[in-house]
């Protein structure tokens, strides 16, 4: 691929690989702070463009190079801005970061958002991140030409690779696996009744997870009731631990992720609860450690007891899986980081006005140097000085806005003229 050698494009990041979260959370954005950190590097004249993507895993700043820069280093300056936005030494942020420019910057977008750089390998959350952030810089004034063809062909890039290979499509968190077994099992999960017992953290995710996916019915028992109460803010109904035995067997899926060291769901509890059901399944999904569900619970008809082992033996394999689709979504990023290379080349300098100064001899000799052949009654040698007096026309014509392009000194605003050029002459011969 042709690459500027000195290429405008920037891109500063800290992510869960390098950078320690005490150090994360210093450094990540809001939605007000992103958009007050971008209007402040492009005043500063550090940016011309920039989106800046901030999740709990990850702060990356992408920028277009300014025109306030007065020869200091683009990335430099970038990270002792934000190492003077947040309040954190430069030399702290400066040594648990990367830094990447050019063709590399588009690179690691384009594997952000197809989920390759993500803690769960192909996660899906991460290109709605993505396009967060895109519309954030983009409701801040903060994208032009570059940014916008580049957050959009990351955005395209990362469907093609969810839906033309496996790589998102097998859970490999243990939530997640949990919740495509349920789904094995009861198909639609959004009428089925769920049970939570316990209100801490995994209890919350699975909360998050079946709310996603459309579940209606959840009830969670906690020993603590206002905890269950606070977990179902958003739906779904609270009862006190001593319900569980009356809830019990109403559940389509209990889901268990308590601290007891001891099994809190004995065979009795469920054998009645089975009784109950009148053949009904009933979905067990223990996650306690020690286990919360006595084992010989899977032995009941119609009972399906899954534990933590299972779920991560089952999670490595999908992870496994997935692992086998990263070459398969690498020949999609490179096809597409190709194109968007070659199109940010084309609005280098020299490209553009050579296009520039093509199409307009084009339409030259179409328009006026054919008719000029039909005047046979003009000599030869006049028809040629009249075809010098038209080139040299062009020329004139074209002196302005080729100045314009080329004389511009700020990265940014020049590759905006060059990209306003090719739109409104229509030098982009192929449309992309």
């Amino acid at each position: 691929m042709n690459v500027p050698t000195e290429s405008p494009l920037v891109l500063a990041g800290w992510d869960f690989r390098q950078t320690p979260v005490e150090l994360r959370e210093r450094i990540a954005f809001s939605p007000e702070k992103v958009r007050e950190a971008l209007t402040a590097m492009r005043q500063e004249g550090l940016l011309a463009e920039g989106v800046i993507l901030s999740t709990c895993n990850r702060s990356e700043v992408y920028g277009v190079i300014g025109g306030g820069l007065a020869g200091r280093d683009p990335i430099q300056a970038m990270t002792e801005f934000i190492a003077r936005f947040h309040g954190v030494p430069h030399g702290e942020i400066e040594a648990a970061g990367y830094r990447f420019s050019g063709i590399d910057a588009v690179r690691h977008l384009m594997r952000v958002a197809a989920g390759l750089e993500s803690l769960a390998l192909g996660e899906d959350q991460i290109i709605g991140q993505v396009r967060e952030a895109f519309r954030l810089a983009t409701g801040a004034g903060a994208t032009r030409a570059v940014l916008h063809r580049l957050f959009q062909k990351a955005l395209e890039t990362g469907k093609r690779v969810r839906s033309e290979t496996g790589l998102g499509t097998r859970p490999i968190s243990i939530p997640g696996v949990a919740i495509e077994l349920a789904q094995k099992i009861f198909e639609d999960l959004a009428p089925r009744k769920f049970l939570i017992l316990g209100a801490g953290e995994t209890s919350s995710i699975f909360y998050d997870l079946l709310l996603a996916k459309g579940a209606r019915n959840i009830e969670v028992v906690n020993r603590t009731l206002a905890r269950s109460q606070e977990l179902c803010r958003r739906g779904g109904a609270a009862f006190p631990w001593e319900e569980l035995t009356a809830r019990l067997p109403q559940a389509d899926v209990v889901i268990s992720a308590t601290s007891a060291t001891a099994p809190i769901l004995t065979m009795e509890m469920a054998r009645k609860a089975m009784t109950q059901r009148r053949g009904l399944p009933l979905f067990f999904l223990d996650l306690g450690i020690p286990r919360n569900v006595d084992p010989t619970v899977a032995g009941l008809e119609n009972a399906f007891l899954y534990a933590v082992d299972d779920l991560q033996e089952i999670a490595e394999r999908n992870r496994l899986e997935r692992q086998n689709e990263i070459e398969p979504a690498m020949a999609i990023l490179e096809e597409e980081i190709s194109k968007f290379v070659a199109w940010l080349g084309s609005l280098e300098v020299v490209p553009t006005i050579t296009s520039l100064h093509q199409k307009f001899e084009t339409i030259r000799e179409a328009e006026f140097d054919q008719r000029l052949d039909q005047l046979t009654h003009i000599p030869e040698g006049d028809r040629e000085k009249i075809r010098l007096i038209a080139k040299s026309m062009v020329r004139a014509l074209l002196r302005s806005p080729t100045d314009a392009i080329k004389d511009e000194p700020d990265p940014g605003r020049r590759l905006d003229r060059a990209e306003v050029a090719r739109h409104l002459f229509d030098l982009d011969v192929h449309g992309e």
